[in-house]
């Protein structure tokens, strides 16, 4: 471990402890540092019908009642996003939701450059729709290493830690979501 890594842990070990302690701040800190990726592993995950908030509330109850018990066996972040993913594998047992959203594989409205006509924007509005369907109709699994890979921009390594899978099946069901994908989208090609 480099100097600067090994002082990147211990300076993340003084923030559980804090946290475990019960200090406000480095709870904040914490929650700050990680609501982002979590909210997006949620909402990329089950969709904004999915609740992603209460998910994201449900993750950091989690996070804070099981912090004591943290290892440091990975980085504290791997350790949240793996709660994040089972936290919402539980969410769509109950709810029985198949729903995914992830425009950031087509971009948003605020990503395009220019200033599209009205025509232009119904045509992306209408793709945002095809993909987010695709999308959704994916097995979890594969829909899980997709959201980590492209809206996180996890490491293959990373995705292997968080997901409990090796390297190797994280490059195998990567591959297999964008197949699947691809074959879901055949149609949107045709139209670009």
């Amino acid at each position: 471990m480099t100097n600067r890594n090994l002082s990147a842990h211990h300076a993340e070990a003084e923030l559980v402890k804090a946290a475990c302690q019960g200090d406000e701040q480095a709870q904040r800190t914490i929650f700050e540092r990680f609501r982002d990726r979590v909210y997006s592993i949620a909402l990329y995950s089950l969709g904004e019908g999915g609740m992603p908030e209460d998910v994201l509330q449900g993750v950091f109850i989690k996070v804070f009642q099981a912090l004591p018990t943290f290892r440091f066996e990975s980085e504290l972040g791997t350790w949240i996003y793996r709660i994040a993913i089972n936290e919402c594998h539980d969410h769509r047992r109950r709810s029985k939701m198949n729903l995914v959203g992830l425009e950031s594989i087509i971009g948003s409205d605020a990503e395009i450059d220019g200033a599209p006509t009205p025509d232009q924007k119904q045509v992306e509005r209408e793709r945002q729709v095809k993909v987010r369907k695709a999308i959704f109709k994916m097995s979890p699994k594969l829909r899980d290493v997709l959201i980590l890979r492209y809206v996180e921009e996890l490491s293959y390594e990373e995705i292997a830690v968080v997901m409990q899978l090796s390297p190797g099946t994280v490059a195998s069901r990567l591959n297999r979501a964008l197949l699947d994908l691809e074959r879901r989208l055949k149609s949107l090609k045709s139209e670009v």
